[in-house]
């Protein structure tokens, strides 16, 4: 109640909810806002995050939770985008922050390109490679070696790069954001380019 007092009250660009659990109960307070006519991006944080309720929250619109911990500059990024109108996709699976060298290898050109990866999730992760490197294009179907120095060994994935740019986010090279697949996904994709 007080806080929705204090929106009826200000011009508000955007609302920030910082909680230590994300439960289905949580999901109504951002519906009943949007029902309400409210259109200003939504930012949840929270440490603990129930499935249910993130499925939920990803069918209301201009709202977002950002898992805890989290980088501010991550925040930032997404604030800035949210408040500009511009559509953020929510993140399953949270990110874990790495600095590991990483190679890339494009099936379809034989070329191999050296990377680093600076975010991992179980779903996907954030990644750069050197500048004049071959250019990683969205859709395109790569091998991945993660190489885990203080491990000793190396692990080679199926990726998929869902996302790329001219200019990244750690070190400024061109970037990616790519996501894990299964043999089946690189196969269609494969036959689809035929």
């Amino acid at each position: 109640d007080k806080a929705l007092s204090r929106i009826k009250e200000s011009k508000v660009n955007c609302v920030v909810f910082n909680l230590e659990s994300f439960t289905a109960d949580k999901v109504s307070f951002a519906t009943h806002l949007r029902d309400s006519g409210y259109n200003f991006p939504i930012i949840i944080f929270s440490t603990f995050v129930q499935r249910d309720a993130l499925k939920e929250l990803q069918k209301i619109p201009k709202t977002v939770l950002i898992e805890k911990p989290f980088e501010s500059k991550d925040v930032w990024g997404i604030a800035d985008k949210m408040v500009q109108g511009r559509r953020v996709e929510q993140r399953i699976f949270r990110r874990f922050y790495t600095d590991q060298k990483a190679m890339i290898e494009k099936p379809t050109t034989g070329s191999n390109i050296s990377a680093r990866i600076y975010n991992l999730s179980r779903g996907g992760a954030y990644l750069e490679v050197d500048a004049g490197a071959e250019k990683l294009n969205n859709g395109d179907i790569l091998k991945l070696t993660i190489h885990l120095d203080k491990m000793a060994k190396a692990y080679t994935v199926d990726v998929e790069v869902v996302w790329a740019t001219q200019k990244g986010f750690w070190a400024g090279k061109p970037a990616a954001g790519i996501r894990f697949v299964k043999a089946t996904d690189v196969y269609r994709n494969l036959l689809e380019k035929l």
